[in-house]
């Protein structure tokens, strides 16, 4: 009697990112996160008109608040918009595609917080004549946890949902098909 062998090969798919998605999704973010922030600032500084004794209390913390609100809304959309391009019907990959567009925005911000930055601590000293004390500082590094952190959760969340709106349509379209015939 022959004894068969029989050999079980479990082959593993890995999920491959669309880089043009999330490419597409950091530039949607970028473009809302400006407009947003713009439009913000200026109602801001409309608001409080010329008294600058007002607008220098005032505008720090709205700032700081549409700041956070602003990254957060932005890689919002971002996320959903990485996700939504990418086009496949997997929440996983469309959350990771949302937390990529997150790690892109952050990256590219802090590249251009690190070249600016001498240009800002040049202004500063000569507006100021003084250097921030280190409430200011932990107030600055408060605020940019919160838009960081913050902005990972509203980018995942976007992403997932992203993908889960192409699950949606793909089930619409399928639907309306099998209503046609």
């Amino acid at each position: 009697m022959e004894e068969l062998n029989t050999v079980t090969t479990l082959a593993v798919v890995h999920p491959k990112m669309n880089l043009s998605a999330i490419f597409a999704g950091w530039v949607v973010a970028v473009g809302i996160f400006g407009l947003l922030f713009t439009g913000g600032l200026a109602l801001g500084y409309t608001a409080y008109g010329s008294d600058s004794a007002v607008a220098a209390g005032g505008i720090g913390n709205g700032t700081a608040t549409w700041l956070v609100l602003t990254w957060a809304g932005a890689l919002f959309v971002g996320g959903m918009f990485a996700s939504w391009f990418d086009g496949k019907d997997d929440t996983t990959m469309g959350t990771m595609h949302g937390v990529t567009v997150w790690g892109l925005f952050v990256t590219a911000s802090a590249l251009m917080m690190a070249w600016s930055h001498p240009l800002y601590a040049m202004g500063s000293m000569i507006t100021d004549g003084a250097t921030a004390d280190a409430s200011y500082v932990a107030m600055r590094l408060k605020v940019a946890f919160c838009c960081i952190l913050l902005s990972l959760v509203t980018a995942s969340l976007g992403g997932w949902l992203g993908s889960h709106h192409i699950h949606r349509v793909y089930h619409l379209r399928t639907y309306a098909r099998s209503r046609m015939r």
